[in-house]
């Protein structure tokens, strides 16, 4: 549990820094989501820094894997129900974590935990706004 919380706080600092570097605090959107299976057996966690990016977004982050593996995804809601699936990161294992620096047209993001055989569980899905308003 000890290693969670470190890996977590470590990747919030690094998308702190991401935004600090991105310009004013203003202009990013902050994300974070939580992926896990029904059993808990496949769980992840995306810490992403959000800003517009020529007519589209610029998602930047981690994704981290504490069991499993995980996929983020750029997506479009329409009536309830994403289409798409545009990927920006895939992790896989205990612990491990990808870094995550992406353009995406997509309005839409959310994590997904990948299960073998069976349906895949996701987290909530955030639409995109790269503000922080």
């Amino acid at each position: 549990m000890r290693t969670r919380l470190a890996t977590v706080g470590a990747a919030a600092l690094a998308v702190l820094a991401l935004c600090a570097s991105a310009g004013a605090e203003s202009q990013c959107q902050y994300i974070s989501l939580d992926a896990s299976s029904g059993d808990g057996s496949v769980s992840g966690h995306a810490q992403l820094v959000v800003t517009r990016d020529h007519g589209g977004y610029r998602v930047r982050g981690t994704v981290t894997s504490y069991g499993g593996c995980v996929k983020l995804k750029g997506v479009e809601m329409h009536l309830g129900v994403y289409f798409g699936g545009d990927p920006m990161g895939y992790v896989c294992g205990q612990g491990r974590h990808v870094d995550v620096n992406t353009y995406t047209g997509h309005s839409d993001v959310v994590l997904t935990a990948v299960i073998n055989y069976g349906p895949d569980f996701d987290s909530r899905i955030v639409a995109l706004t790269g503000t922080g308003g």
